[in-house]
């Protein structure tokens, strides 16, 4: 299945079959490098050696199928753009919190232009393949980490997480489905910035529940593309000066690490 990542696994362990041949192989390390670049497929080769990548992981021993315990820690990384409260879910690989490329749920549509995650957390919340839902307790603002924990197990191994970029019409930051996360012990991920495609991208005030605005619940009617997609950021078309509200590639560090 195509997705809106391109995923690169390296491990750095001996493989099991070298190490039972017989010839003398070298002692098998536990140390396992996990990088995962956030950007479309078709542009690695155009990016690769800028900072995209994870800060690198950690790992022991693969955990037992049992829960485990995981602390998400989340960074604004923007400069003038506050995060709605994130929600964070573990699950199995038959649901997704949201789909890149295709029309965002009801539930994700009230995240992206409210900042409500409600609706997000009852719809998970009922679905049998997840199986812990958080919500931060408060917004994040620029420049400051806020931190959670979540469980995860052998079957709930998969790790989604978004919140509202609150001085927009609908664009949040997320990751979407990161898997594998048990047998780590820390990985660190720079999330991109999505547009829910529900809203038109107007920058008016009117419509904006973030500062200066503080319009939430009311909409720009006007038709948008219908799709999730990369946001492109804001251009000061309406109320908002873009050297102020803009934000780079990445908007968010998010630190999963086991306890």
């Amino acid at each position: 299945m195509l997705t809106c990542y391109d995923r690169h696994v390296i491990s750095v362990s001996q493989d099991k079959k070298r190490r039972e041949g017989n010839s003398p192989s070298p002692a098998p390390t536990t140390t396992m490098l996990r990088i995962q670049t956030l950007f479309p497929l078709g542009v690695a080769a155009a990016v690769a050696g800028s900072l995209i990548l994870t800060d690198g992981a950690t790992a022991d021993s693969p955990s037992p199928d049992g829960p485990v315990l995981f602390e998400v820690s989340i960074t604004n990384l923007t400069s003038n753009q506050v995060f709605s409260a994130p929600i964070v879910a573990s699950h199995s690989d038959g649901t997704r919190m949201f789909v890149p490329g295709t029309a965002a749920s009801p539930e994700m549509q009230a995240l992206a232009e409210d900042g409500d995650n409600s609706g997000l957390a009852g719809t998970l919340g009922a679905d049998p393949e997840v199986l812990d839902v958080v919500t931060f307790p408060a917004n994040i603002a620029p420049g400051s980490t806020m931190s959670t924990t979540v469980t995860l197990d052998g079957y709930h191994d998969e790790l989604s997480i978004a919140g509202m970029l609150v001085t927009t019409n609908d664009a949040f930051f997320g990751l979407d489905g990161v898997t594998d996360m048990r047998n780590a012990s820390s990985m660190v991920f720079y999330a991109p910035v999505f547009d829910a495609g529900t809203e038109f991208n107007s920058e008016d005030c009117m419509y904006i529940p973030g500062p200066p605005c503080g319009n939430g619940g009311v909409h720009d009617q006007r038709a948008d593309v219908g799709f999730i997609h990369f946001s492109n950021g804001i251009h000061g078309i309406g109320s908002l000066d873009a050297p102020t509200y803009d934000w780079g590639t990445y908007a968010a560090r998010i630190e999963v690490r086991r306890l």
